[in-house]
């Protein structure tokens, strides 16, 4: 059956301590296919459209999975070279039972087998590499690369041994653990050296590229065996470090072989190119079928990336100098910005996936994954000291063991924490990496603790506020205790906790009575902790804490809705459609604060072609959106709380609120016309606390306006013949 799969992990002692399956009960009413059957008219059919197929094994029945419904299908792998490609791919291929129709195709499994035995690599040279990268090693934030450029001496480690093969007289660029090889165009034969001094080149000069790109693949292999992996990838990777002219490197799963591109800064003078490629590598090793299904995509981006850069930290001048860039030399070409392990804002979103390499909820979704990577071993060497780097990078190699396709970010960041838990039980690396994945929304609490909707409670009055627990886990669990940390000018009255068990998706619902004093006074938000402890989870979940937000004094909205509106698709490539829509939020002084949220409800079919900015009344632009991944036809929450805009909110803060705010939508492709189903701007602009005031009876209407539709004004004049007419009547 396509896509569905289970692995087992097992300790040293045998015994099952981690079980991965992406099953559910499905089934077919429909028979079998006949596997005596083919996919000749699929595969004549894809080859008159340009691509070049070739079988690479029998046809089999097999079952394709489409949503809930099993589909009768034709299986078989082949190596595919679409047109216009400069790679070819192997997938598995699976087809109507006439073999006609494509039903869909799963990437088949890497090559994790040595193909050839290795050289020896016996013979030691010297040799002149980069390590780190020259920008990194000179801390000189002004250099980049260009044509003409010449490096001082200081930005290469000089006579760094370097393990060769003697052969014919030659001293050749493989060993046990890498080989230099010319797998792509343009046609470049492997350095090699009669001369074993020859190899103390610098990047001027033909050949350095490959000695450079074999001392960090030899040195990546090394350093895995040293964590214990042994025995994981066997033999030698082979690295081409001219692998065509594109600006972009690879790691080719099915060929064992790292590609370096050659446009622009050469990938092979970035030590954290090979790093990362490398890790791809290992990650294909371990889950040999791990595709690019869910997070698969960001999250090997991010590992690959997390291992490179915790390469560069192991030199001080990586650890001072720009500590959480990556490709800090290869990125740094043009007008490029390279990726950041410093991404504190990003959020995880649970309704969208994460391939490779997208801005998905206002981030870069790599660095979704990678930043609390970092961020964690980080915080583990602060705390452990250096001893502490190679074993936070056995926890997140060993985390990937008995894995599968499809995976989540939540799924891998709680087998992450886990494995630290169980490998190093007396280091703090699981609640390092507990608080970095809580940051980011990758860690889903097994118990959500939360407030009944309205809660606020009065200064000096002993008052009860509800909350609501609930399971969002797939298994019963038990709340064995329940404890409140009381902030300064917060007491509660006596609690008893009862121990109770909650089914998957159930909810119970405790009150608490509260007395707010000070030094808390009215418009103030106060943390008030609450921790459980729990039985039915994992080891690292039986104790949870969350923070509730709990109002002193009932909060004043300031909001303003905008109507509904349909969005101009564009007419072509070069006339893009253009949609404005605006609102007036009237009757304040307040001015722009952390408060301030912006609600939209957006449907299209291809969020991907839109921008979308937001005008504030001061006139500061803002980009929401642009042309994000997104896997649904609808963006619709709430900035920058449940989504994340694109850029920050932060130039809004002190600006006035009242005023006309503007939504800018731009269609950059014709096809697909969308709709604003609602959209609204607010924020907490105070506190109503003690009994409400009765407006005085002046002839005047007094009135507060908090939701508008772009048309204040007119809102308003309905009520003035009322008013005149009150006036009236008063004076006669």
């Amino acid at each position: 059956m396509a896509t569905i799969q289970a692995a087992v992990s097992v300790d040293k002692t045998g015994k099952p301590w981690r079980l991965y399956h992406n099953s559910r009960p499905l089934q077919s009413s429909e028979p079998g296919c006949d596997a005596g059957g083919n996919l000749a008219p699929l595969i004549e059919e894809l080859r008159a459209g340009g691509s070049e197929i070739d079988p690479q094994g029998a046809v089999e029945a097999w079952y394709w999975r489409d949503g809930d419904t099993l589909v009768p299908a034709l299986r078989q792998r082949v190596r595919e070279h679409k047109a216009g490609n400069a790679k070819a791919t192997y997938v598995q291929l699976f087809a109507s039972c006439d073999g006609s129709r494509e039903l869909g195709r799963w990437m088949d499994a890497a090559s994790t087998q040595a193909s050839r035995t290795a050289d020896a690599g016996d013979t030691q040279v010297e040799a002149r590499v980069f390590d780190p990268d020259p920008r990194t090693q000179l801390q000189d934030a002004s250099l980049v690369w260009h044509d003409e450029l010449v490096l001082a001496d200081a930005a290469y480690q000089d006579r760094v041994p370097l393990p060769v093969t003697l052969q014919g007289g030659r001293y050749l660029l493989s060993g046990p653990h890498a080989r230099v090889v010319d797998a792509m165009e343009p046609d470049t034969a492997p350095f090699s050296s009669d001369d074993p001094q020859a190899f103390r080149l610098t990047r001027d000069d033909r050949g350095f590229a490959d000695i450079n790109a074999y001392y960090h693949l030899d040195l990546a292999q090394r350093h895995i065996k040293k964590l214990g992996f042994s025995g994981l990838i066997p033999g030698a990777l082979d690295i081409d470090t001219e692998a065509g002219y594109q600006d972009n490197s690879l790691y080719d799963p099915f060929e064992r072989r790292l590609e370096l591109g050659r446009s622009g800064v050469p990938d092979a003078e970035d030590p954290m190119v090979i790093w990362h490629e490398f890790g791809h590598a290992v990650q294909h090793h371990i889950v040999p079928d791990l595709g690019d299904e869910a997070d698969w995509g960001a999250i090997g981006e991010g590992f690959s990336d997390y291992l490179a850069a915790s390469h560069r930290q192991r030199s001080e001048a990586g650890r001072q100098f720009e500590p959480a860039m990556v490709f800090n030399w290869d990125a740094r070409f043009t007008d490029r910005t390279p990726r950041q392990l410093d991404d504190l804002r990003a959020r995880y979103h649970p309704d969208y996936s994460y391939p490779a390499h997208r801005t998905i909820n206002g981030s870069n979704g790599d660095q979704l994954w990678g930043t609390p990577l970092f961020q964690a071993l980080l915080a583990s060497v602060t705390e452990h000291g250096e001893g502490a780097r190679d074993e936070f990078d056995r926890v997140i190699i060993e985390s990937h063991f008995g894995l599968g396709p499809a995976i989540r970010m939540p799924q891998l960041a709680r087998i992450t924490v886990d494995t630290a838990a169980r490998l190093y039980p007396a280091r703090h690396y699981a609640s390092h990496l507990e608080q970095a994945f809580r940051q980011h929304g990758l860690l889903l609490a097994p118990i959500n603790i939360a407030l009944v909707e309205g809660s606020a409670i009065e200064l000096g009055q002993r008052q009860s506020v509800q909350v609501t627990l609930t399971n969002q886990g797939s298994a019963p669990v038990t709340l064995n205790a329940l404890t409140l940390t009381m902030p300064a000018g917060l007491q509660a009255d006596p609690y008893q906790w009862q121990a109770t068990t909650l089914a998957a998706g159930a909810t119970t619902t405790t009150t608490l009575r509260l007395l707010a004093q000070s030094p808390l006074a009215c418009g103030d938000e106060v943390s008030l902790p609450v921790s459980l402890v729990m039985t039915g989870t994992s080891p690292t979940e039986r104790q949870w804490q969350q923070p509730l937000s709990l109002p002193i004094g009932t909060p004043i909205i300031s909001r303003a809705t905008g109507q509904p509106l349909l969005l101009s698709d564009a007419q072509s490539e070069e006339v893009r459609g253009l949609s404005q829509a605006s609102l007036l939020l009237e009757k304040t002084n307040a001015k722009v604060s952390e408060q301030f949220q912006l609600t939209l409800d957006l449907q299209h079919d291809a969020l991907d072609e839109l921008e979308i900015w937001l005008n504030s009344p001061s006139g500061t632009r803002l980009q929401i959106w642009d042309k994000g991944y997104s896997p649904l036809p609808r963006l619709k929450g709430v900035f920058p709380t449940e989504l994340l805009p694109l850029q920050p909110f932060t130039p809004l803060l002190g600006e006035p609120l009242a005023g006309r705010w503007t939504l800018e939508v731009v269609d950059s492709k014709p096809g697909h016309q969308g709709r604003i189903n609602g959209w609204s701007i607010s924020q907490r602009t105070g506190a109503q606390c003690g009994e409400p005031i009765a407006p005085p009876d002046d002839g005047i209407i007094h009135f507060q306006v908090d939701d508008s539709s772009g048309g204040g004004a007119a809102n308003l004049l309905w009520l003035l013949p009322l008013a005149i007419w009150r006036r009236l009547r008063q004076r006669g």
